[in-house]
């Protein structure tokens, strides 16, 4: 390890319990069978925490959570070794439930939408983060937002947190808004940036200059997932392809947050954002080999790293 900072906060402000269940093969309107379930904590802010914890970076995670289930949501965090700090509303954690076809391996998800926050809720959380991210150099802003958010939010927090680079991982508004704020990154999946920018982007030299049209904006660095197609870095100088690695499929969700867990990672042993990219493309991989929602197994990461090509676009 280089040292190069002190510690990362990843925001969570609609965490949840992922429930995994899997069936021969989902069959609409028919009893289907459950032959196999789980349940890990989720929301995309703490998985983001969970592969930093796994991959040896020491984390925080600042959030909001219903009251209902924040006992056993602490006991998880506390588990995996990540310090929570948490506003607590009124409701309860939200439960998403991922079901796993077997026989085609394809996951449907059934999320819920959260406990609601209210203005004056929404102002106390960002005071919270204000003063528990204080120090952190690298802020995380992640995943979906509680009912009664308005447009913006993660652009209002990145305000409030001034001089702390931000990572941000959203789509639609929260994408373009956000990036007036001007992040250190954004990691946005290819449907995410289409969705956004209203193009379909189906060359690599596409993808590059949309992703180019928010480095004009301000942000210094894009990352753009692309599933099997793999992914595409593209900063001031320099632009990168990396194909997707061949492994074996086990589930696809959570892999872009390992993807941000490994870029921090890989700026903590290189201290380069195009040297990190790599990094990224191991931890989305190795999370993808995990069932259901368990993310990465650090050997898993490992073993991938040397195989991950990159070439310049």
């Amino acid at each position: 390890m280089l040292g190069v900072y002190e510690m990362i906060t990843t925001i969570c402000m609609n965490p949840s319990f992922d429930k995994t269940v899997e069936v021969d093969a989902l069959t609409l309107g028919e009893v289907n069978r459950i032959r196999a379930t789980r349940t890990d904590m989720g929301g995309k802010g703490i998985n983001v925490a969970v592969v930093l914890r796994r991959l040896g970076m020491e984390c925080r995670c600042v959030g909001v959570m219903g009251e209902g289930g924040s006992d056993q949501l602490r006991s998880m965090l506390d588990a995996e070794g990540i310090p929570g700090d948490f506003l607590t509303v009124p409701g309860s954690v939200r439960v998403n439930t991922k079901i796993v076809s077997r026989e085609t391996r394809k996951v449907t998800e059934l999320n819920e939408l959260g406990a609601p926050m209210d203005e004056g809720q929404l102002q106390a959380f960002i005071s919270l983060v204000k003063e528990k991210a204080a120090g952190s150099d690298y802020v995380v802003l992640t995943g979906s937002l509680p009912p009664g958010c308005p447009e913006g939010t993660y652009r209002r927090l990145m305000q409030a947190l001034e001089g702390a680079s931000c990572i941000l991982d959203a789509g639609g508004k929260e994408l373009d808004l956000g990036a007036e704020a001007r992040p250190f990154l954004i990691k946005p999946n290819l449907g995410e940036l289409q969705a956004s920018l209203g193009l379909e982007l189906r060359t690599l030299r596409a993808i590059r200059d949309a992703a180019l049209i928010y480095l004009r904006k301000g942000v210094k660095h894009v990352v753009v997932s692309m599933g099997s197609m793999g992914a595409m870095y593209v900063g001031q100088d320099k632009t990168l392809f990396a194909p997707a690695l061949r492994v074996e499929a086990g589930s696809t969700v959570g892999a872009g947050d390992a993807m941000v867990g490994g870029l921090l990672r890989g700026l903590e042993d290189e201290g380069d954002m195009a040297r990190a990219f790599r990094y990224g493309v191991a931890a989305g991989a190795a999370s993808v080999m995990t069932e259901g929602t368990q993310l990465i197994v650090p050997e898993d990461f490992s073993s991938l790293l040397g195989q991950v090509k990159v070439q310049e676009v």
